[in-house]
């Protein structure tokens, strides 16, 4: 319930802000994703769904910063055959460049650190430091303002290093925009 509320806030909030460019110098972004996150294999942990959120600002049209948290539980199976339950968190800094930025469809590349952490019920926690790296494309629509968002992101962490794919799509809310030059 509280998650819906938050989006439909969102959703009418965005309604209410003045047209904007397409990808707008200046602007802040707030961007929620749904997807897959994939392990490799010596980690033992299954496919699972994950959700994230980020917040994000604009400092020219091309180039942006965001900071990015996502989640997921998965099921992590034991030598014996058993499984137990890890919450992995992600959180990063991430580094965006949009190509085309003044088109309804803008493609990007993305680069970040950060930390991954995870907590399985049994066993102990871990906490590495994370290397990431994707593309990913956004499509603008209702007066600018909300863009779909796909991405998909390769994972590193170290010092292993493991790997893990993320792929997702979302939404992403354009919040402000530059003033204008003069």
């Amino acid at each position: 319930m509280f998650k819906k509320t938050i989006f439909l806030s969102l959703l009418i909030l965005s309604f209410s802000l003045p047209a904007t460019a397409k990808n707008q110098s200046g602007a802040a972004n707030l961007s929620t994703m749904y997807g897959r996150q994939l392990f490799e294999g010596n980690q033992s942990l299954e496919t699972t769904n994950f959700w994230g959120i980020g917040l994000g600002y604009n400092l020219t049209a091309n180039w942006a910063v965001e900071g990015f948290y996502s989640r997921t539980e998965s099921d992590a199976e034991g030598q014996d055959g058993s499984t137990t339950d890890t919450k992995v968190e992600t959180y990063h800094l991430d580094t965006l460049y949009h190509f085309r930025p003044d088109t309804k469809l803008v493609p990007y590349v993305v680069v970040g650190l950060g930390a991954i952490y995870s907590s399985p019920e049994v066993g102990p926690d871990r906490d590495h430091f994370l290397f990431n790296y994707g593309v990913g494309i956004k499509y603008f629509f209702l007066d600018d303002l909300i863009a779909l968002r796909a991405d998909v992101r390769h994972l590193v962490d170290f010092p292993e290093p493991d790997n893990n794919l993320q792929y997702s799509v979302g939404l992403t809310f354009q919040l402000g925009k530059s003033a204008p030059v003069k």
